[in-house]
């Protein structure tokens, strides 16, 4: 059998095959009832794919020959029909592989990539069959911030996309922090392998298991080609709210705060002595500059970086500067990669007290609209002047906001003064209907005469003074002058059945691909 058969002729009908492949697609996976096995997706030379499996039993035997982008000529394996709702190709048959497969090398590597962009009309007006998994390309030019939530009962991140697509798992960290480290150019998100859903009659794509695939302006002919045709007015990418009223396992972020959530006031807040979550209806009065707004992190876990000192300078030497490196302790790793994220602590207030609540990076953005990179900029290094506060951050003094707060233990056994914010709503409307319904009402901050605002925050905070906002910026107070909406889930959890996810959704401008037949 000299001759190799095309992808495209393989049937059930014997085992003696001999085809020439490239592996674009390879993944581990693990069920209850096929345990470990290794799944793959081949292409051939004619752009056909199919979808490759090798059970548990034989994965220790092709494992160190099989890895993602290499081609190979696969000999004798049995084929059969594929099925499922998660399928990879749109071949009606799969490949698997026997004991007595054999796999070579290929003295040609095949050049093919198999990618072929779905159109987005099709996927939004429903047309495509969800069973199978599709690929897309298009231009990044709105994305919302990560958020946190509970799946299973494990935190995991989410983060939404003109066509709406759901990132999760690494792939949400992977695309923010794209985003946060980016230069002026466009960038070009392809993805492969994904999963339509449809939910309440709206279709979007979302990962779909380990075999979903996200790129950043991989080099690819067809991102080439996009740019190409992208205006030379590039759009700018905005950082925007989530959506609404997303259901999250069952419960609306609306329910979660109005219902599900206890409310409570400042004071109520610091005499609680149980552990729990709350919502908060408050106004931001300062930024506590002693506590600096931002720390420097390893891009890969988010982890603070610890400093360092250089052995070699003399401690004795006062006029010798500091000098060190930074090291993860996660990573194990010196002088990793670094990127700048938010760590904002705030004072807030209302009618029964002052409190200081704390923001990190995911919520920090939904509020400021800008990743901390473009604050700090790509140089950054550590906190030298804590009162040079950046007028995104100072603009947020003075606004009401609903916030999910945890209160621990050592909040009231050791008398921590600071409580972790979880969630927020800045939705106006949202806003004024919880204080319709709260009891008691809280009111605006007061002036003083210079019209400042009055507050107790602690000293080395700052305050801001309204005079001289210009007419466009928001500073009024009262909670029917506030905009924005709410900072909320987009769409009901991932169906999988376990693991921590981690999700973010990113607007994209597809391509113009029109498909025929």
């Amino acid at each position: 059998m000299a001759s190799f058969s095309r992808v495209s002729d393989l049937k059930p009908f014997k085992t003696m095959w001999k085809i020439k492949v490239k592996i674009i697609r390879l993944w581990k996976q693990y069920s209850t009832t096929g345990g470990l096995t290794i799944e793959m997706v081949v292409v051939d030379s004619n752009g056909v794919k199919i979808h490759a499996s090798v059970k548990k039993d034989l994965v220790n035997r092709f494992d160190p020959v099989l890895s993602q982008g290499d081609s190979k000529i696969l000999i004798n394996f049995s084929v059969g029909h594929s099925f499922g709702s998660y399928r990879t190709t749109d071949h009606p048959y799969k490949i698997s592989f026997l004991e007595t497969t054999r796999v070579r090398n290929c003295e040609l590597p095949i050049e093919v990539s198999g990618f072929d962009p779905a159109s987005y009309r099709d996927i939004l007006d429903g047309s495509l069959n969800a069973d199978y998994l599709v690929d897309v390309i298009g231009q990044i030019v709105e994305v919302s911030p990560i958020e946190v939530l509970s799946i299973n009962g494990k935190e995991t991140n989410k983060i939404d996309d003109r066509l709406p697509i759901v990132l999760w798992g690494s792939f949400a960290n992977e695309v923010m922090e794209a985003i946060q480290t980016r230069s002026d150019h466009a960038i070009i998100c392809v993805i492969r392998f994904w999963k339509i859903k449809i939910w309440k009659d709206e279709c979007s794509i979302s990962n779909a298991y380990n075999v979903s695939e996200v790129q950043l302006n991989p080099p690819m002919s067809e991102v080439q080609d996009l740019l190409a045709v992208l205006p030379k007015e590039e759009l700018t990418l905005a950082i925007v709210e989530s959506k609404p009223l997303s259901v999250t396992s069952g419960v609306s972020e609306k329910d979660d705060f109005f219902i599900h959530t206890p409310r409570k006031t400042i004071s109520q807040l610091c005499e609680s002595r149980q552990v729990e979550k709350c919502i908060v209806m408050c106004t931001i009065s300062a930024i506590d500059s002693d506590m600096g707004w931002y720390y420097l992190s390893c891009k890969v876990y988010a982890k603070k970086v610890l400093n360092v000192p250089n052995d070699v300078v003399d401690d004795e030497d006062d006029e010798n500067p500091i000098t060190f490196s930074y090291y993860c302790s996660k990573c194990k790793v010196s002088n990793p990669k670094l990127l700048p994220r938010y760590k904002l602590h705030l004072i807030v207030v209302d009618s029964t007290g002052t409190s200081k609540f704390l923001l990190f990076d995911n919520l920090a953005i939904q509020l400021i609209h800008q990743p901390c990179n473009e604050l700090v900029g790509h140089n950054g290094d550590e906190i030298e002047e804590p009162d040079a506060i950046p007028l995104p951050l100072m603009n947020l003094v003075g606004k009401t906001y609903l916030f999910k707060v945890g209160i621990e233990r050592e909040n009231f056994l050791y008398k921590k003064d600071t409580y972790k914010v979880t969630k927020i709503i800045t939705s106006r409307d949202i806003i004024t209907e919880f204080e319709q319904n709260s009891s008691p009402k809280i009111p605006c901050l007061t002036y003083g005469e210079d019209n400042s605002i009055v507050s107790h925050a602690p000293e080395g905070s700052l305050l801001v003074s309204t005079e001289s906002h210009g007419e466009g910026e928001t500073t009024d107070l009262t909670p029917a002058k506030r905009r924005g909406t709410p900072i909320v889930n987009l769409e009901e959890a991932f169906d999988q059945s376990s693991g921590i996810h981690t999700t973010i959704t990113a607007r994209i401008k597809k391509e113009k691909t029109d498909k025929s037949g």
